[in-house]
Formats: C-alpha cells, structure tokens, sequence
C-alpha cells in the first residue's frame, strides 16, 4: 500500500468531517437562540436543550479540526519492521479475517477505503493501539477487550 496515498485520503475524509460539523454547529447554535426555542416556563426545554447539543456538536468540531492538523503535519517516517506512530498494520484474528489498522494519537475509530480495503485508524491510547507498539511482522499476541480475550498476529507492517 501507498502510505501517501493513505494519508491524503485521511486528510480528505477529516476535510468532509470538518464541513459537516461546522454546519452542524452552525445550525445546531442558530437552533439554540431562535425565538421559537425560548421557552415562557421552566418545563419548556428546548432552548436549553438545544444549547446542550451546539456545546456537543462544537467539541467534535475541535476534536475534528486537531485532528485534520495533526494529519495535515505529519511526514512519514522511515518504513520500520516495529511498530510505532504512524504505522500501517495488518492483523489477523483467529480466524485468519485481516484487518488493516493505521496507528496515529489522533483520529482513532476514523475509518477510510483505499482500493476498496478498509483501514481503521487507531490510537495508542485504545488497547490494541498500545498493545501493538513494539510488534512487529510474526509476533503474536493475545489482549482482552470488552470482557473477551482475542489472539491476535501482525501479518505486516510498513
């Protein structure tokens, strides 16, 4: 895989992400103030609610815009056998189904296609993102999330 290539269509994905939220705040905020929204009693709440979902939808907008600048900054290093930032990774679960992860500190759950294969974005503060730091190509290893323990090898890394 072209890890540019990967890296430009993360920064298109994060670019699609930072339009729709900046419309969502916007109208979630026009919604806030509205004088149909104020209400003439305590019991009438959808102003106050509205007000909750712009603070919401403003926190992903800076959630968004940190990480289209995270991405937009970043120069690939050097193609390593371990695993570190960066990294593009191929695992197999027990059930030989491969899974094609991009560990970064920013972004995690973000998912793109390239060629038609899906690449999730991890961070290294989720628990398969830090468990994968230091694997490389042939290592094995098991981790428990959510209540279950999964084995898991490193088919690749580049």
């Amino acid at each position: 895989m072209d890890k540019q290539k990967v890296l430009t269509l993360i920064i298109a994905q994060l670019s699609a992400d930072l339009d729709v939220c900046e419309q969502a705040v916007s109208i979630a905020r026009d919604t806030a103030v509205h004088a149909d929204c104020l209400g003439s009693s305590k019991y009438e709440t959808m102003g106050l609610e509205a007000s909750y979902l712009a603070q919401g939808q403003g926190k992903r907008l800076l959630e968004v815009e940190r990480a289209l600048a995270y991405f937009e900054q970043l120069s690939l290093p050097a193609p390593s056998p371990v695993i570190g930032l960066s990294s593009l990774v191929v695992l197999a679960d027990e059930h030989h189904e491969q899974r094609y992860l991009w560990l970064a500190a920013d972004a995690g759950g973000l998912k793109i296609d390239y060629a038609d294969t899906p690449i999730t974005i991890i961070t290294v503060k989720s628990p398969l993102g830090s468990a994968l730091v230091g694997k490389a190509a042939g290592d094995e290893f098991e981790i428990c999330i959510a209540g279950k323990t999964r084995a898991y090898t490193v088919v690749s890394t580049c």
